[in-house]
């Protein structure tokens, strides 16, 4: 078979997949871009290893051997796991901590491996998966809605705050942050879970500096057995009054 070929036969399955070309890069070989394929357009022949990984992402046979009858019957490699990604959206993830507490800076944020949310799910809670990121948390302020270490989905369609929303925002020093938002009188308060820590103002000028990235619509916790599994709350949910901030996308 030609390279041609092989890229035709490719990107005919990635597209029925509803897959990007960096997303396939990312499932076959851990390379979230587009590389890889675009090397196979340019007529570089793929090594064995590298088209196989990108068959089995596929659910394509790669097959070596003797050549085989007609009528022998060929599988399909990985079917499953290509029915089970059909079923899934990728978000962004960014290696930032919002932090909880005190803010720690989000500037040249690299990305990372996407992370999937099932699509009926997503739909349901009326998210688009281009529109969102994932973060992680650090710190305990927030506590004991999100622990350190949590992952966090950030809808960036909401920036506008909400009155006693929780966002992650760019703080007035340049620091990613995660707080419940009140608002107040030409100002802001940013709230902690944790009763034990302070709530912060952010007055006049200084309350138009915080940077809304987006409203919290999920969250994630990896569960340590040797400690009693934490309870989850969700946000709570008040009659919203609106404040358009200024913004900046990680």
């Amino acid at each position: 078979m030609e390279t041609h070929e092989i890229y035709e036969l490719i990107e005919a399955r990635r597209k029925e997949l509803n897959l990007s070309q960096s997303q396939l890069g990312m499932l076959a070989l851990g390379q979230d871009n587009s590389s890889v394929i675009q090397a196979i357009k340019r007529g570089s022949s793929p090594s064995a290893h590298k088209l196989e990984a990108i068959c089995n992402a596929l659910g394509l046979e790669f097959y070596v051997g003797r050549k085989r009858s007609e009528g022998e019957p060929q599988f399909t490699s990985n079917h499953e796991r290509v029915e089970v990604l059909q079923d899934f959206a990728f978000v962004e993830r960014f290696d930032v901590s919002l932090s909880a507490g005190p803010g720690a800076s989000g500037e040249n944020a690299k990305k990372l491996a996407p992370v999937a949310f099932r699509r009926d799910w997503m739909l349901e809670k009326g998210l688009v998966a281009e529109k969102c990121v994932v973060c992680s948390v650090r710190g305990n302020s927030m506590e004991p809605m999100l622990f350190d270490g949590d992952l966090v989905l950030l809808d960036r369609r909401q920036t506008d705050v909400r009155d006693g929303q929780i966002y992650g925002v760019v703080d007035i020093e340049g620091d990613t942050r995660i707080k419940r938002i009140e608002m107040i009188d030409n100002g802001l308060l940013l709230r902690s879970e944790n009763p034990e820590c302070r709530t912060e103002l952010r007055h006049g000028d200084d309350a138009n500096r915080v940077q809304i990235i987006g409203s919290l619509a999920w969250s994630g916790h990896s569960y340590d057995t040797s400690r009693q599994a934490p309870s989850r709350q969700t946000p709570s949910r008040q009659t919203p009054r609106r404040r358009t901030m200024k913004h900046d996308w990680i």
